[in-house]
């Protein structure tokens, strides 16, 4: 005799093409798991098998939210230019396709496939934050002011996981990278004017060993591009991740990776090549794993700790480690929760570094905890003596795109290496909203109705006043 022994969250495939609003009462069904003699019945036996394959992935597309956000921006870098080139990101419309960019500061950006072979990295001496980041995200090494050059301009040799330090280089540092793609990118902080901000430029290079600097390419990123730097969806998630991962070797997090994904038709020796059925279940991994993201990257329940406990604005990184290697555990949900909405890290945003680097705060709700929405008017007071050496500002992201907002006006930031007004305490009001606030035109970013944002406070060389809580600025308030 049958009996119901315990309940499943069983599948009800056949409906990827429906949106997530959608699929929220027909996602999962509820479905008793029998027993016939001790044994699951066939139709049991069904439903656990996807089940497993489901979860699986699910837990894999946390894992590859790093991954994919880089090979987004990798795969789109190609287009335009070649492993060794550089592109130059200045305006709104060259980074309106970089998540959660900002626009003060220039970038200087370009990937390096270290298969080929060892590169040399070459920076000039200035107020530059460099960073090297491996295919995961996870900070290799600080250039610049953070780095050891300390500000002073320097040559790096970058190396591959399975390679040898090649004898005789002429490097004053050596970096062994932990995996064979890496991104490495510049922000110019203490340029003056554009002829300077060219000037640091034309003295970045990345070359093989074999070759020479002469040849560097310097190309200005096409403006208004149609890709967005969000993470893929779908299939095309799965087909990202696996072009990415198939460059690396099987190691540490990837080797978990693939062992998710290896019932699902992807393997690295194997390919590519999910079935229908498997193709329906990765497709709603994708959903159920960014609606997951969305929860532990937006919410009050998210991995993001208050920088100020009765304020809402919270710390938009919340690793402990650089490597992630905490001494218990991976810290998958940590570099999830800031890779699903931002992309590349350094020591300098990691670690705390008093008057150097940059501290980001973002901010999801308003005083009340609820949603920021772009139909209403919105607030912010930022106190007099804001603690950052070099600059601060506000950017304002759509929460879709999590790229920088697109509207009429085509501004974005407020920060105060522009003209801003201010109060006669020496505070600044910035504010958000459809409509402008009269006489607050260079203090106002305009939201688009019916669309919900997000924003992140930025600090340039964070000072003493911001690690110690005593400098504290405003919720973001509804103006009523």
């Amino acid at each position: 005799m049958k009996k119901i022994f315990y309940y499943l969250m069983a599948f009800t495939l056949g409906f990827s093409t429906l949106t997530m609003a959608q699929q929220k009462d027909n996602f999962l069904a509820t479905q008793p798991v029998y027993l016939d003699n001790g044994y699951l019945d066939n139709e049991s036996v069904e439903d656990l098998r996807k089940t497993q394959m489901y979860v699986k992935a699910v837990s894999a597309y946390e894992f590859a939210l790093p991954i994919v956000g880089l090979e987004q921006w990798r795969k789109n870098f190609l287009k335009e230019a070649e492993y060794g080139d550089f592109l130059l990101y200045d305006n709104l419309d060259q980074k309106i396709s970089i998540i959660t960019a900002n626009k003060t500061t220039p970038y200087t950006v370009s990937f390096v496939d270290l298969r080929t072979s060892a590169y040399y990295i070459e920076i000039p001496a200035g107020r530059i934050g460099g960073l090297l980041l491996d295919n995961y995200q996870r900070p290799q090494a600080d250039l610049g002011i953070l780095g050891p050059d300390k500000g002073k301009g320097g040559k790096y040799l970058v190396v591959g996981p399975e390679d040898n330090v090649p004898e005789n280089h002429d490097a004053d540092y050596v970096i062994k990278s932990t995996t064979n793609v890496i991104f490495f990118g510049t922000r110019i902080i203490g340029a003056k004017d554009a002829e300077e901000v060219d000037k640091l430029r034309k003295q970045h290079f990345v070359y093989k060993i074999t070759d020479s600097k002469e040849g560097q390419k310097w190309i200005d990123a096409t403006a208004t591009p149609e890709w967005r730097g969000r993470q893929s969806r779908d299939l095309e998630y799965w087909e990202d991740l696996y072009n990415a991962l198939v460059m690396e070797t099987v190691e540490g997090v990837n080797r978990l990776i693939w062992t998710q994904l290896r019932d699902l038709g992807i393997t690295k020796s194997g390919g590519f090549h999910p079935n229908k059925e498997e193709q329906e279940i990765l497709i709603m991994a994708t959903q159920k794993g960014e609606a997951i993201a969305m929860v532990q990257t937006f919410s009050k329940k998210s991995y993001k700790s208050k920088h100020w406990e009765d304020r809402n604005w919270r710390y938009i990184l919340n690793q402990s480690r650089l490597d992630l290697m905490h001494e218990d555990y991976y810290e998958a949900k940590e570099i999830a929760s800031f890779t699903y909405e931002a992309i590349t890290t350094s020591k300098g945003m990691v670690l705390p570094t008093v008057g150097q680097g940059s501290k980001y705060l973002g901010v999801y709700v308003d005083g009340d905890e609820e949603w920021l929405d772009g139909s209403n008017t919105y607030e912010i007071i930022i106190p007099k003596d804001v603690p950052a050496a070099d600059f601060w500002s506000i950017a304002v992201y759509n929460n879709d795109t999590r790229c920088l907002i697109e509207n009429e006006s085509k501004k974005s930031i407020v920060n105060n290496k522009r003209e801003i007004k201010v109060e006669k305490d020496g505070s600044v009001k910035v504010f958000i909203g459809p409509e402008c606030p009269k006489g607050y035109e260079a203090n106002w970013v305009e939201s688009n109705k019916g669309e919900g944002f997000f924003m992140y406070f930025r600090l340039y060389g964070p000072l003493e006043s911001y690690y110690d809580k005593t400098w504290k600025m405003s919720d973001v308030n509804r103006v009523k």
